[in-house]
């Protein structure tokens, strides 16, 4: 007994201090609330509460808290000095978010670096906000950049020249011209003309007036436009109608809906955008985040609003890796500055890192190059340089079919070593380009649809599910072919029937259509049975080729979305789906030496896929006949000992053991119907309640039993109702309350 208590007090000990270290954490939010800029920072806000309130609530803050202290920055300068130096006085403040535009940035940057408090900023792209502080973070990608990158991909992939510059003359316009005509320079693309225009939208006939020679406009190749979507909204149409009708290229302030809405597309065709994220091939945490934010605040949220979100789940992961003391200022500032890819945080708009480890890359291609030039002297040692922005991929999209459509060929930076080590032989076979310094995946684009005709069996006891489909892929040639996509099924699959339903290959855009019938395998939960609600998994990738050659896109536009009716056996109901990219990983090196380089090293292989989740719940009509009623019944007999004579012990203790045999066929009966699981049903507690009645009443009848032997019939009978009656009403009343919490308690 001793050693119980001992033991009890030791746990109740770690309880009380666990919840003694438990902290609440206050996080700045400085972001345009009123005025013009307000429909840009009131999703940021949004996004920072919805992360905060689902930390407070979730299993792994081990009791810890975010506290967001939210403050107006009106997107001017003058009164967002103001307001951060009003936030850093707090000095339980452990990191801001916020900012939209690069001007309240740079004017708030020196008192957050003087305070020493980390600002994660989620859409300001400026190098000119953030150059130089080291407590400053851009969660976008910079200005520079993307202005590189947009002269890169015109040159390398559309493979366009002659270009018209359009630019705006705030800094981020002028940033991404600085960066695009000096990236031009080094790749030989040929700019005709530099044209600036001032922040907003232009007048009507300000292309005409600006562009008046026809003959130089018929000499332009593309238009690299490099502004704000207010002003690309008012001179596209104007570009267009005045005859220059080549591709447009433009940054990520273009993923405004209002292109896809407000812009008719004879205007909006072959206009290609960059962006740091595309909601097209969003990952799982991000279409969660999107139905979330969706149903709190109405509407999808911002490109920026899902990078406000990431930032403060940096903040709460800096707060989680805190030691015992808690997270800090510095301690949340070194956490973010030494993310680094192999350690990477999943957000929803991508895998985040701000540290490229040793620079790997650089290292390698400065190898390249010297072995190209035949030269053998050793590298001098890379200088370490200060950690301000995320490491972002760059994605280019097109304006298409009322949507930002994922182009179909992708240049993507590797970070992976065994690709690096293996650079002259990739760039050789063209799945690497090197582009002034820079090495890039080419990435193939495959569009993949998947339309469920039925579901032939939901196989709970196999944990496997039975499906028909149809699944198509759309795709542009060049390195993929028809092997290639014959290649490409489900990862999850356990058998596999496939026919080919229809193709066209004969277009720039092939197509391929199958009709499969496949057998594929769910972990399914079933720790709420029979309450339970399913998830029903189809993972599709490709079966050898990596996400450095393929990416995979679903094809949402033309999927269905009603509801799946055939559904067997019949007792599913469905209520959803979901359709979502997302990156897989092998636990395995599939025996290639390239992937484990080194003593501990295995290189992190991941393989793109899409993935479709369709959402079932459990009709519990049919088990209040099969399940729950038997063994009412068999409770609801043992209490015919109520109207049993108590001197009559005999037949009560035998009607009470009858009733424990028969509760535990029932229960084994029933557990022979379902896999093997290491945890407890919601069914196995009706269950252990049962047992428990059961064994109260067998006690309660040897207890009144011995009454009886001692003369005591009439306080018998008192105790006989009571203890009987009780066992039967808290029996009840944990089964009303077991049935309730499990239907609505989620």
């Amino acid at each position: 007994m001793r050693r119980l208590l001992t033991v009890l007090l030791a746990l109740l000990a770690v309880l009380f201090t666990a919840e003694a270290e438990a902290k609440t954490y206050k996080v700045g939010v400085l972001v345009p609330l009123t005025g013009p800029s307000a429909d840009k920072g009131i999703p940021l806000k949004n996004a920072a509460e919805l992360f905060a309130e689902q930390f407070n609530t979730g299993a792994d803050a081990s009791g810890n808290k975010i506290e967001l202290v939210v403050r107006d920055d009106f997107d001017d300068p003058e009164k967002a000095k103001a307001a951060a130096a009003e936030l850093v006085k707090d000095e339980s403040l452990i990191a801001v978010i916020g900012h939209y535009y690069p001007g309240v940035a740079l004017a708030t940057g020196k008192i957050f670096a003087d305070a020493k408090i980390p600002f994660l900023s989620p859409n300001v792209s400026s190098p000119a906000a953030f150059s130089g502080n080291k407590w400053m973070f851009a969660m976008n990608m910079p200005d520079s950049v993307q202005g590189a990158f947009l002269a890169t991909y015109i040159k390398e992939v559309l493979k366009k020249d002659n270009v018209l510059v359009i630019h705006n003359t705030d800094p981020f316009g002028t940033a991404l011209r600085d960066a695009f005509l000096d990236k031009a320079a080094r790749l030989g693309l040929k700019v005709l003309k530099t044209q600036p225009v001032e922040v907003g939208p232009v007048q009507k006939g300000w292309v005409a007036a600006t562009l008046p020679d026809a003959a130089e406009n018929q000499r332009f190749g593309i238009v690299a436009a490099l502004t704000h979507s207010e002003s690309g909204l008012s001179f596209l149409p104007q570009l267009r109608d005045h005859g220059i009708k080549v591709p447009v290229m433009a940054p990520n302030t273009w993923s405004n809906p209002k292109f896809l809405t407000e812009v008719d597309e004879k205007y909006t065709a072959d206009v290609y955008l960059a962006s740091a994220f595309l909601w097209e091939i969003a990952n799982q945490k991000a279409s969660a985040f999107a139905s979330t934010y969706a149903k709190r605040f109405g509407g999808r949220p911002s490109v920026a609003a899902a990078m406000s979100y990431d930032a403060v789940n940096l903040v709460s992961n800096a707060i989680k890796a805190a030691d015992s003391s808690g997270a800090t200022r510095s301690s949340v500032r070194d956490y973010i500055a030494g993310i680094e890819w192999h350690g990477f945080v999943e957000g929803v708009t991508g895998n985040l890192f701000f540290k490229n480890g040793r620079d790997m890359t650089a290292e390698y291609v400065a190898k390249y190059l010297r072995e190209a030039k035949g030269v053998t002297e050793p590298p001098r040692p890379l200088g370490e340089t200060a950690v301000q922005s995320a490491y972002r991929d760059v994605y280019v999209s097109v304006m298409k079919d009322g949507r930002f459509k994922t182009a179909s060929v992708q240049l993507l930076i590797p970070h992976e070593e065994y690709v690096l080590k293996e650079l002259a032989e990739r760039i050789g076979k063209g799945q690497v380009t090197l582009v002034d310094g820079t090495p890039y995946h080419v990435v193939d684009v495959v569009s993949v649809g998947v339309d469920v005709i039925r579901i032939n069996d939901v196989s709970i006891k196999d944990m496997q599910w039975d499906v028909d489909v149809f699944m198509w892929f759309k795709w542009a040639g060049g390195r993929l072919d028809a092997k290639d996509i014959e290649k490409i099924g489900a990862i999850n699959a356990v058998k596999e029937q496939s026919s080919l339903f229809k193709e066209d290959l004969s277009h720039s855009t092939k197509y391929r259509a199958y009709r499969k019938r496949l057998t594929l395998t769910a972990p399914y939960d079933l720790s709420n049975f029979p309450f339970d609600s399913q998830v029903l998994p189809l993972e599709i990738a490709h079966i050898n080729k990596n996400s450095t050659h393929v990416m995979l896109v679903p094809d949402t536009r033309h999927m269905e979305t009603v509801p799946v009716k055939d559904i067997k056996p019949q007792e599913w109901i469905y209520t959803g789906r979901s359709v979502f990219s997302d990156l897989y990983r092998y636990d395995s090196t599939f025996g290639d030496p390239d992937y484990r380089l080194g003593t501990g090293y295995k290189s992190p292989v991941y393989f793109s896929t899409v993935n479709l989740d369709i959402n079932i719940h459990r009709m519990l009509k049919p088990y209040l006949f099969t399940f729950f009623l038997p063994l009412l019944i068999i409770l609801g007999i043992i209490l015919i000992i109520l109207w049993v004579p108590l001197d009559q012990f005999a037949p009560r203790i035998n009607a009470t053991i009858s009733g424990l045999i028969g509760v535990l066929v029932y229960h084994m009966s029933q557990k022979n119907s379902f896999p093997k699981v290491g945890y407890t049903m919601v069914a196995d507690y009706y269950f252990l309640v049962a047992y428990a009645f059961v064994v109260s009443m067998i006690f309660a009848i040897i207890l009144i039993q011995t009454m009886m032997s001692k003369g005591k019939k009439d306080e018998a009978k008192v105790w006989n109702r009571r203890l009987s009656l009780g066992a039967m009403l808290t029996a009840v009343t944990i089964y009303l309350t077991m049935t309730f919490v499990s239907m609505y308690g989620a």
